[in-house]
């Protein structure tokens, strides 16, 4: 397994955090800053077992830090599933609360 793919909420999430820090750091840092999370993306989808398991959110939910983010993934139809990428104050169980990953993605 070396893919990645992103769910609809990871998609909305690095739109928020681009915009946040756009605005608050300037637009070259928010590129930056979207771009390393790109980059860990890719190195999760080499190592889909890297992180902490966190079933307590989902069987076979994983997550693994980033400066101020953690980045929740899990196997998916034979590749890593990028499911959200949340600031580290959020309350994760609320935004885990009633997920489903087969309706997080899109079929087209």
């Amino acid at each position: 397994m070396s893919g990645w793919i992103l769910s609809l909420d990871a998609d909305k999430d690095l739109q928020d955090i681009f915009l946040y820090t756009a605005q608050t750091w300037g637009e070259p840092q928010a590129r930056n800053y979207v771009e390393d999370l790109f980059g860990l993306f890719g190195s999760i989808g080499l190592n889909p077992k890297m992180g902490r398991a966190r079933d307590e959110l989902g069987e076979g939910i994983r997550s693994f830090p980033h400066a101020s983010h953690v980045i929740f993934f899990m196997e998916w139809q034979g590749e890593t599933a990028i499911l959200r990428v949340l600031h580290g104050s959020r309350d994760v169980d609320a935004a885990f609360a009633g997920f489903d990953p087969v309706a997080n993605f899109s079929e087209d």
